[in-house]
């Protein structure tokens, strides 16, 4: 019984000792690669204003447009977003309803629009203008009861 005993102790401690060997070879100085936000892209907004007021009624034509269809959103007064609609999801009956437009005048930029239906039967909208090789972007916001694109870093926006 004492020979059983001290064998399932040694194979106890060698197992132990095998254990820790692999745990160690995790714990080295071998960094994990992760991305490191680059806070010197160029800004593609530069000339717009910080917030801007969304005009949401000549938005909403945006959610029956074909994919492949060119288009020009008037976004705002002085903003004119035109691209051509790459991908939608939900129809009239639906309670999401998106459209994403790639652009033409904003090389690179994307902006993805949603429109969805709360319970009340009211809208809530939802939206980004995003360029992955820019430092600058919009969403937007509701502020008192209006629409408005905000600029804000990308990096506020999206973790890479």
């Amino acid at each position: 019984m004492k020979t059983f005993k001290i064998i399932a102790i040694c194979a106890v401690v060698s197992l132990g000792f095998l254990q820790s060997s692999a745990q160690e070879k995790l714990h080295t100085n071998e960094k994990l690669p992760i991305n490191q936000p680059n806070y010197n892209k160029p800004k593609i907004f530069d000339d717009l204003p910080r917030k801007m007021n969304l005009k949401i009624s000549d938005m909403e034509s945006l959610f029956d447009l074909s994919v492949g269809t060119a288009v020009t959103a008037k976004l705002s007064q002085d903003f004119h977003f035109k691209g051509t609609v790459v991908s939608k999801a939900g129809n009239s009956e639906s309670q999401v309803r998106s459209v994403v437009i790639n652009s033409t005048n904003r090389k690179g930029a994307v902006f993805t629009f949603s429109r969805i239906v709360k319970e009340d039967g009211s809208f809530i909208y939802r939206g980004r203008i995003l360029n992955k090789e820019s430092i600058d972007a919009y969403e937007i916001v509701k502020e008192n009861d209006q629409y408005v694109l905000e600029k804000k870093n990308y990096y506020e926006m999206v973790r890479e």
